[in-house]
């Protein structure tokens, strides 16, 4: 469920769920602190020191002692707090400089990106006019405009700001062009919302997640180029200073008075980084999908590592059962999406899970495999052929995904790799269980598609995804399932979007998979009519909970639940009318 309505369902404002995201990020609430202390500090203790930035003392070049924890420089002047007024001065302009690029690169970016054509030509010629400016050129020209007297931070921001907007329109642009072509934006055009309200309320919201990466590494790089024109000339100038500043001007000092380059030099670092993880954490609360975090150590597993101990004491004794989920859960913030599921698969034997669209079926499915969402939250117990899979680290999965359990997802058009031939795809898949000759590769391909009935299967395997129909996608994804003859396939709902004779065609081919390799089969639809030929069992799943479970023969003949009586009384019949049961 999207987070809109899971914040609808709790009471809670977007925004409050967005700051529950950052609270929980901890490397980003750790920099947020430091961060905030540094410009505290920066704030505060300028006041309360006994030294101002300009005031000269008679300890020339003096290390670091009690009076002076930072040192002096060769004038005499106490370098903590010329740190302290460089802090305040290299925010300052950072900030700032960040603050304007972001927004002209921004605006330029979605309207570039969003109207295509002569706007677009227009504004990536601007982008290549300014960059082909050198910015060192041009720093030292104003600067000989400006000798003796600096400019002020508001000057140096707006200069900067203006020279270094280029990176973010190029990349908000590059995303953009991409993401106008998606359904949601024409269905906002058809909902009448005009091309502003399209860029600045769908479009840019989509970015948030690049327009923060680019702004917080946008900051360290002002602070380069703030202390690069201000040692030309223009910018800062004694006895103002910048933390850019100091360390420019102790470089040639490094080895005699390191004093005078360290300190500036690690509070830099410092504040850069800071703002790095804090960016890094505000990306994953703006856009949780792009979280770092490994999707295969899911929130699920972590929770269950805390008492391992009591859930395998707790796991039921083996059944002979090739798959076995216990007390399953998955939740998204307050919304269950899977409530206590509990099914067993016996070696050979395909189950149906049946339910309409958002009943949880495809979870139940993602997490046999342990690629549940980063923001899902699971509980219970999956055992396959007696082995707990809920601990698995990453390379321990490995022995199991792919190999023992395959899975057909639902649309082909996504899960084939685009750029890669049918080959390519074909040889990856079978190089992960060690190396493979191209000839010995390509000899088993061909096996595999023609055992799920593709012809001129030869030919088939230098082609790319885009060149073959739907139907023949969805084959071939189930020739790739089978490459190396799991113990159990998981079909996520294989059929959907084909029409009918298509429909048909991979269910005998996904009928013809099982027989061939004799692995058992979650096959994962909401059409109960699809189930009658391939199934052994149905478990009928209805918000989340299973609410039947019985032989296929029984379903269609006595089923149980008032549900399964409505999805059968919906199922297509030869003679017209519908399925009813009796």
């Amino acid at each position: 469920m999207p987070d809109r309505e899971l914040a609808a369902g709790a009471g809670t404002s977007k925004l409050a769920v967005t700051f529950g995201r950052f609270v929980r990020h901890k490397v980003g609430m750790t920099a947020l602190v430091v961060l905030v202390l540094v410009i505290l500090a920066a704030i505060i203790v300028p006041a309360l020191w006994t030294y101002g930035y300009s005031d000269i003392t008679p300890d020339l070049s003096q290390s670091p002692s009690a009076e002076h924890p930072m040192g002096t420089d060769t004038l005499g002047r106490d370098l903590l707090a010329l740190v302290l007024r460089g802090m305040q001065q290299s925010l300052l302009i950072a900030f700032s400089v960040t603050i304007i690029a972001c927004l002209i690169g921004v605006v330029l970016g979605v309207v570039s990106g969003y109207f295509g054509r002569y706007v677009d030509a227009a504004v990536m010629r601007l982008v290549d006019l300014v960059l082909t400016l050198p910015t060192l050129a041009l720093a030292a020209f104003l600067g000989s405009v400006v000798a003796g007297r600096g400019v002020s931070w508001l000057g140096l921001a707006l200069v900067l700001g203006s020279l270094m907007w280029t990176s973010v329109a190029r990349l908000v642009r590059g995303v953009v062009l991409s993401l106008r072509e998606l359904a949601f934006v024409d269905a906002a055009r058809v909902m009448g919302a005009s091309p502003a309200r399209i860029m600045f309320r769908h479009l840019v919201p989509s970015v948030s997640d690049h327009i923060v990466v680019a702004g917080t590494l946008m900051f360290g790089v002002a602070i380069l180029a703030e202390s690069s024109l201000s040692f030309l000339g223009f910018g800062v100038q004694p006895p103002d200073t910048s933390l850019g500043l100091l360390v420019a001007n102790a470089q040639s000092a490094v080895l005699t008075r390191p004093w005078l380059f360290y300190f500036p030099g690690l509070l830099i670092i410092t504040i850069v980084l800071s703002v790095n993880y804090v960016g890094e954490g505000l990306r994953d609360a703006f856009n949780p999908k792009s979280s770092p975090t490994n999707p295969l150590a899911t929130p699920r597993r972590r929770r269950r590592r805390t008492a391992p101990a009591q859930r395998r004491a707790a796991a039921p004794a083996p059944s002979g059962a090739l798959l076995t989920l216990t007390d399953l859960s998955v939740r998204f913030g307050e919304h269950l999406a899977v409530d206590s599921v509990t099914l067993e698969i016996q070696p050979g034997e395909v189950l149906a899970l049946v339910g309409e669209s958002g009943s949880g079926k495809s979870l139940t499915g993602l997490s046999v495999l342990g690629l549940l969402p980063n923001s899902a939250i699971g509980d219970g117990s999956v055992r396959f052929a007696g082995d707990e899979l809920s601990d698995l680290t990453f390379n321990q999965w490995r022995a199991y995904r792919g190999r023992r359990i395959a899975m057909i997802l639902q649309d082909p058009s996504t899960t084939l790799n685009p750029v890669l031939t049918i080959g390519a795809q074909f040889l990856d898949s079978m190089r992960l269980s060690g190396n493979v000759t191209r000839a010995a590769a390509r000899r088993r391909a061909i096996e595999l598609m023609e055992s799920v009935a593709i012809k001129d299967a030869s030919a088939r395997l230098d082609q790319y995804p885009h060149q073959l129909s739907g139907g023949m996608r969805q084959r071939i994804a189930i020739a790739l399932a089978m490459v190396h003859d799991p113990e159990l396939i998981i079909a996520d709902e294989p059929t959907t979007a084909l029409d009918v004779t298509v429909q048909s065609q991979v269910m005998a081919t996904l009928a013809l998979a099982r027989e061939r390799t004799g692995a058992a089969m979650l096959f994962i639809t909401h059409d109960l009519a699809l189930v009658a030929g391939i199934a052994d069992r149905v478990a009928v799943m209805y918000q989340g909970r299973i609410v039947e479970e019985q032989d296929v023969f029984a379903i269609f003949d006595a089923p149980r639940a008032d549900y399964t009586r409505r999805l059968l009384s919906l199922a297509p019949r030869i003679g017209g009318g519908a399925v009813e049961p009796r």
